[in-house]
C-alpha cells in the first residue's frame, strides 16, 4: 500500500485545483462583472489555505523521498495553473501505482 502522505497529495492535488479554477472562472468574474467581491472574499482564503496545506503535504512527500524533487517541482508549477492539479493527480496516482507493485523492502 503506497504511504499515506502520497495518497493525500493526490487527493489535495485535485481539491486544490478545484479551488483555484472557482477562484479563476467564478469569483473573480463575479467580483468584475457583477460587482461581487464578497465571491473573491470568499473563495480566495479557501483556495489559499488549501494552497498551503497541498504544499506542506508536497514538502512531507519530497521529504521522505516519496516523490522525487523534479516531480515536487512539477506538483508545485502545475498548482500554479489552473486544471494543473489533474496532470499532479494522475502523475501522483502513477507513482502510487508503481509503489504499490514494488518489492517491499526489508
Amino acid at each position: 500500500m503506497a504511504p499515506w502522505s502520497l495518497r493525500h497529495l493526490s487527493l489535495m492535488a485535485l481539491v486544490e485545483a478545484s479551488s483555484l479554477v472557482a477562484l479563476v472562472l467564478i469569483a473573480v468574474p463575479l467580483k468584475r462583472l457583477a460587482d461581487l467581491p464578497i465571491a473573491v472574499s470568499i473563495v480566495g482564503p479557501i483556495h489559499g489555505a488549501l494552497f498551503l496545506w497541498t504544499m506542506g503535504i508536497l514538502g512531507l512527500v519530497v521529504f521522505r523521498r516519496e516523490l522525487s524533487p523534479l516531480k515536487g517541482l512539477g506538483v508545485f508549477l502545475a498548482a500554479l495553473i489552473p486544471f494543473g492539479g489533474l496532470w499532479s493527480h494522475k502523475m501522483i496516482d502513477k507513482q502510487i501505482a508503481d509503489h504499490a507493485e514494488s518489492p517491499r523492502n526489508g
